[in-house]
């Protein structure tokens, strides 16, 4: 089960009262990976909010016929961190994949039906997390523009 203190450390979750942290304790379970292990793939049905309890994510572009260590990583996702946005933004569907970086790792899968009822039932909680999403989206796009950006400038230098 999923502990209120656990789920009162998750950024998205810090302001909620014990009635609401007890009511997003309902949406989830918690299922373990090991080393390598695929939690989810790229072009999947996205159906979950994925928070870190213990160990580490790597979120890959999916590379068919190599092992993860030859993938690489595109973010490493830590514990109390939130990834799996995407179930709540069209076309629905994961960008990127998702496996266990190290010897293990515990993570909760937070319900996307469970949680869009809630957030009907309860619009603070709603509003709250997809306010927060919206921060989480727009920081990865700035980063992206400056990789972007960066890249381009080097490619430019090099050009010369």
């Amino acid at each position: 089960m999923i502990s209120l203190d656990f789920l009162e450390q998750v950024g998205f979750f810090k302001k909620f009262s014990d009635h609401q942290l007890a009511a997003l304790q309902k949406c989830g379970e918690v299922l373990t990976f090991q080393r390598d292990e695929q939690l989810f793939a790229e072009g999947a049905a996205s159906r979950h909010l994925w928070i870190v309890m213990e160990g580490q994510v790597a979120l890959q572009f999916g590379m068919q016929g190599k092992k993860s260590r030859d993938r690489d990583a595109v973010s490493f996702v830590s514990e109390s961190q939130t990834f799996g946005w995407s179930c709540f933004v069209p076309p629905y569907t994961y960008r990127l994949s998702g496996y266990c970086a190290g010897r293990k790792c515990k993570v909760v899968a937070m319900e996307k039906d469970k949680l869009l009822a809630l957030f009907e039932k309860d619009a603070e909680i709603g509003y709250s997390v997809m306010n927060d999403l919206v921060c989480v989206v727009g920081n990865h796009f700035h980063r992206f523009q400056d990789e972007l950006a960066k890249q381009m400038g080097n490619d430019i230098i090099n050009a010369w």
